[in-house]
């Protein structure tokens, strides 16, 4: 049996972020700008060197108290 979902909700808007990229070619991570917790990270996952970039996604505000803004 299925479920439906009739709830009729507005998608969440898109818009474009700075992230941070994994330069590795086996490796698709990448994470926030906003949430970086250094200047220059080096990738989570495989430790690779991240490179500036730009994703087209939802927003997400940082509330962290470390936040520099």
């Amino acid at each position: 049996m299925a479920y439906y979902n009739n709830r009729r909700e507005e998608p969440l808007p898109n818009e474009d972020i700075q992230t941070w990229e994994c330069t590795s070619e086996n490796c698709n991570g990448w994470m926030r700008k906003a949430f970086a917790a250094v200047e220059t990270p080096n990738c989570p996952f495989c430790g690779s060197l991240m490179a500036s970039g730009i994703r087209h996604t939802h927003p997400l505000k940082n509330n962290s108290l470390h936040n520099k803004e």
